[in-house]
């Protein structure tokens, strides 16, 4: 744009999703689009389009998203939403983390609720609120709820899927509480089911480093994790606000101990030819 209009400033209207095709003079020619969904009150938001799969073709923009919770959305949020034209959201958290941050999302929306908690979570909670957990012990507890994601919690991703294939108009996401673990692994199957290569489906993984409002998130995290009155260790709970790639190896490195490949994973434990 620079070189066809050499300083001009293209400037488009708030409160819309934009998507540019670029055809270029020789070579491929592409569709972009900014890949987080800004939204004022919006945690972690973004579009899965645009990969390129194994046969040459790419992940179509607008039709599959993930997302943290959205209770704090905003009424110009919700707009913005509507706009995108999102029908069904399956929604990973419990429902005592639905009932401690309602969904926000618009009413047009529909919520299928596939409650997940995976491994011994709740006893590491409970130790994160003792006080009797170090920062070392929150980098393999993330790493084992990745691994348990594969051994032991397969049958909500199973619900995701069937869901997804049932779905014939308009776009299809996927939540949780942050948007990165237990979303991150539904949207890295999702991917995975649709061709991706196995960096590309860590990278993406990964850019919840750069879209999870960490120190946002922070105040949340000590009131859902930590009694009144209780030491919020920010140390302690920093490897949890993260998305370090070795947690999705750790799922992806398991998938192949059990199953071979994501494509035998993906045949056994949902049913996907």
């Amino acid at each position: 744009l620079e070189a066809a209009l050499p300083g001009a400033e293209l400037v488009l209207p708030a409160g819309e999703r934009y998507y540019f095709h670029l055809e270029p003079a020789s070579g491929e020619s592409v569709t972009a689009a900014q890949r987080d969904v800004q939204l004022q009150g919006g945690t972690n938001f973004r579009d899965l389009g645009g990969y390129r799969t194994a046969d040459g073709r790419r992940v179509r923009w607008g039709q599959l998203y993930r997302s943290g919770h959205s209770s704090a959305l905003t009424d110009p949020d919700r707009q913005q939403l509507e706009t995108l034209d999102i029908r069904l959201c399956c929604d990973f958290r419990r429902d005592e983390e639905r009932a401690m941050e309602p969904n926000g999302l618009p009413a047009s929306i529909t919520i299928a609720g596939l409650s997940l908690t995976p491994g011994s979570a709740i006893s590491f909670y409970q130790r994160i609120a003792s006080g009797d957990a170090r920062p070392q012990d929150m980098v393999d507890f993330m790493v084992a709820i990745n691994r348990d994601f594969v051994s032991n919690n397969t049958e909500p991703f199973r619900r995701m899927f069937e869901h997804l294939l049932a779905h014939e108009e308009g776009a299809f996401m996927i939540n949780c509480a942050a948007g990165k673990d237990r979303t991150g692994f539904g949207a890295a199957m999702i991917l995975s089911a649709l061709g991706v290569d196995e960096e590309t489906v860590v990278e993406d993984y990964a850019l919840s480093m750069r879209y999870f409002p960490i120190q946002r998130e922070l105040e949340r995290v000590r009131h859902k994790y930590v009694p009144p009155g209780g030491r919020f260790d920010v140390e302690l709970m920093m490897p949890m606000m993260e998305a370090r790639a070795p947690y999705i190896r750790a799922a992806l490195d398991e998938i192949r101990v059990r199953h071979g490949s994501r494509e035998a994973f993906l045949q056994s434990a949902f049913g996907l030819g």
